[in-house]
């Protein structure tokens, strides 16, 4: 039977099948929904929920005069202005229409973008090989353990990468009947995409340029009008916006360059250990090295191409952005719809394999079912001599931190610490702290404001792009701290020094030393501490 004939049998069957797939992927996004979001990029999440939060209040006349200071002045110290606030408006319309600031409504809209997504690449899927391997893909795209805390993250994240897969159906409907019609749909498609997020403009083209490639010869490629259209379509409305956000906000765009694209990277060893490691983290080693067979195995010309050109792109993509490629896993989102195509074709014919070889399959699984159960149950699996395997056996299969703390979901503790912290600085909104996501949960559940001191992971970004870290008397910068916002330089006068990361504090051993010889402290307990500040001079500290 051919392949792209075979699958489901019965077009009721398939339907249930397919829509069950789809409410079990998003019911199970659901779970814990209406806590708190630090199970997955605490620090990425809560920029979104600062700036939304400003503009969700700033016109409340029911909210107090401080609550909308803290809220602006936390908007302005934790976002930027160049990405444009799609995803920030969308929730603001959800906290409107629901009453109240929920933050589990941009979550589930997240979520409801990775579904959208997943639909689209089930129809790409069906279109470049069979309806089994269609849902095999969709499947790996919608259970991949990271994706599933990922994609409810409220982020532009979820909605871009729906764009990406609606862009890349949009170019293989267009290049199934070419027409003026469809390359200007294929092309409002990318742009959408890429003004969202500029960096997918490289799985863009390393989709649509395979597929040209396929359809013309080199020459009919480069004459050909439909291309130029839709490379001056889609590219044009996106570089506009981002070059006069260039003219606007040139100093951060440029600090922002420099700390993403840092070359020399790529020499060292520990960018490839970690850039493999955050892949092995997300994907899983055994799933992302069946997808690299899978693009091996692909005999039709068209959808080998497509393919190879966005595993091509992913790879650029990582030298593009060196800094973030092997140290935010979110990075990797963009590729998870290329892995899942990959895998669609090798998981069909593994299935063939299974169904022929049940008993020894079923065996074998047994056998190391029962080894990682006993290995998860010794006692000592804990202690830090075991904590570098134990990551190592769940990069084989995806399963990471941001999987382990989605299931445990539960922050209501680090709510309630930031809370009381809020309360004991009267909200301040001129506070310091020290805290593992640079004060995003704090400053939002604390209703608190203010600047975060460079944490260790921070500190050897600053060092890998070349700056010098002065002493920690220098960054007091004696009574005053002279800050840069948008460009401008002023003077800070913090009020309280916060401390919630303790760990930190006892790594940065002169910052502690500096603290407790210098300050009076408030409050201290085994969560937290804070300083009081307020008693700085005009002299020397």
């Amino acid at each position: 039977m051919n392949e792209r004939k075979s699958g489901f049998k019965e077009p009721s069957i398939k339907f249930v099948t397919i829509l069950l797939l789809f409410l079990s992927a998003f019911s199970i996004r659901l779970y814990h929904i209406n806590k708190a979001p630090m199970d997955f990029a605490p620090i990425r999440q809560y920029q979104q929920v600062h700036i939304a939060r400003n503009y969700y209040l700033k016109d409340n006349e029911a909210v107090p005069e401080w609550k909308k200071e803290i809220a602006k002045l936390n908007a302005q110290r934790m976002g930027f202005e160049l990405e444009p606030r799609i995803v920030e408006h969308l929730a603001v319309f959800g906290y409107r229409l629901t009453g109240g600031e929920h933050l589990w409504f941009p979550r589930i809209m997240s979520s409801v973008f990775w579904i959208i997504g997943g639909v689209f690449l089930y129809l790409i899927a069906g279109k470049l090989f069979s309806a089994a391997a269609a849902f095999f893909s969709a499947a790996f795209y919608l259970f991949l353990p990271y994706s599933i805390p990922a994609s409810r993250s409220f982020q532009p994240d979820p909605l871009m990468t729906m764009l990406l897969i609606i862009s890349i159906y949009m170019m293989l409907k267009y290049f199934e009947r070419p027409s003026l019609y469809g390359i200007i749909i294929a092309s409002l498609a990318s742009t959408f995409t890429m003004l969202l997020k500029p960096n997918c403009v490289l799985f863009i083209f390393g989709a649509f340029i395979p597929l040209a490639v396929v359809h013309y010869d080199i020459r009919k490629f480069i004459a050909n009008r439909d291309v130029w259209l839709f490379a001056f379509l889609s590219v044009m409305p996106a570089a506009a916006f981002y070059l006069s956000g260039l003219v606007t906000n040139s100093g951060f765009v440029q600090e922002h360059t420099r700390s993403t694209f840092v070359p020399h990277l790529i020499l060292l060893p520990y960018f490839w250990r970690d850039w493999i490691y955050i892949i092995g983290q997300v994907f899983g080693f055994i799933p992302f090295i069946t997808a690299l067979v899978g693009l091996f195995m692909i005999q039709d010309r068209q959808p080998r191409f497509m393919l190879s050109g966005l595993w091509t792109g992913y790879f650029i993509f990582g030298l593009l952005f060196t800094f973030h490629i092997h140290t935010h896993s979110y990075y990797q989102l963009p590729f998870i719809p290329v892995v899942a195509l990959s895998i669609g074709p090798v998981g069909i014919s593994m299935l063939k394999f299974v169904s022929r070889h049940k008993r020894e399959i079923i065996t074998g699984m047994g056998v190391i079912l029962l080894v990682f159960v006993l290995v998860f149950n010794m006692k000592n699996i804990q202690s830090a001599e075991y904590k570098d395997e134990l990551k190592f056996i769940g990069a084989f299969v995806g399963i990471n931190t941001e999987v382990r703390q989605f299931i445990a979901n539960d922050f209501e503790k680090e709510v309630k610490i930031n809370r009381d912290v809020g309360s004991i600085v009267g909200h301040s909104k001129n506070t310091l702290f020290l805290t593992s996501d640079f004060g995003r949960t704090l400053a939002y559940h604390g209703e608190l404001s203010g600047l975060p001191w460079p944490i260790t992971s921070s500190l050897r970004e600053r060092r890998e792009r070349g700056v010098e870290i002065p002493p920690k008397e220098e960054l007091f910068n004696k009574r005053y701290f002279t800050i840069r916002t948008h460009g401008k330089y002023t003077h800070y006068t913090p009020d309280y020094f916060i401390v919630t990361a303790m760990d930190e504090l006892d790594k940065q051993t002169d910052l502690k030393e500096f603290l407790f010889s210098n300050f009076p402290v408030i409050t201290v307990n085994k969560d937290y501490l804070v300083f009081d500040l307020r008693s700085m001079s005009g002299g020397n500290i």
